[in-house]
């Protein structure tokens, strides 16, 4: 299976390229910089911008599935990265005949419905924090549903970078704990599960730790 990862240098966007890898798929890992990537046997490196719609759109030809982890540096600033991003990655697919794309988004955007009540709190805390960051998000998210794409948005909590667990509970209206921190490398693995599993097409999937 061949797997275009965006934001490959990113915290799980590394944890991606890597878990892909050692499943045994071909890997395009798109970047700015793509002299931060080291190349390796079914690695291949691509420069490319998701604010590009050229660079993006000619990461794709070939791809299986998609998976897309970026992200603004600052989260108080996140700009319209995701939004935008999103809307060329979609454009580049439905061009290049892509069907399968899996986006990482945030349990910020849950309405809180579907977790447990201090769930629900937390939600809403990380939701004022970071304002426009959800706003961007769901710009981000309403895209995807509107395409024609097999889409899967994966809804993570705060992140860390602590070592891979394999202990986290993920799929549609999963009631994960938003204030307990998920490790890019889980939530890497989460996310190439959604590019291959079929009851995951068009759901939003939630991923953390109980």
């Amino acid at each position: 299976m061949k797997i275009v990862a965006f934001g490959a240098t990113g915290g799980t966007g590394k944890n991606v390229v890597e878990v892909a890898l050692k499943a045994g798929h071909e890997v395009v890992a798109v970047a700015r910089k793509p002299e931060a990537i080291t190349a390796r046997e079914r690695l291949h490196v691509h420069k490319g911008d998701v604010l590009d719609p050229a660079s993006t759109a000619a990461a794709l030809p070939g791809a299986d599935a998609v998976i897309c982890t970026i992200g603004p540096s600052a989260n108080s600033n996140p700009g319209t990265l995701l939004s935008m991003g999103i809307k060329n990655i979609i454009d580049g697919c439905a061009k290049a005949g892509v069907r399968r794309l899996v986006f990482e988004s945030g349990l910020i955007c849950s309405d809180g419905s579907e977790l447990g009540f201090l769930g629900r709190a937390a939600v809403r805390v990380f939701a004022m924090v970071y304002p426009k960051l959800k706003a961007d998000k769901i710009i981000a998210e309403a895209s995807l549903i509107a395409s024609n794409l097999d889409w899967v948005i994966v809804r993570p909590p705060a992140l860390s970078h602590s070592p891979a667990t394999g202990q986290y509970l993920a799929g549609p209206g999963a009631r994960v704990m938003p204030a307990k921190a998920l490790s890019h490398a889980d939530c890497a693995e989460a996310l190439l599960k959604a590019a291959t599993e079929p009851t995951w097409v068009k759901q939003i999937v939630n991923v953390g730790r109980a």
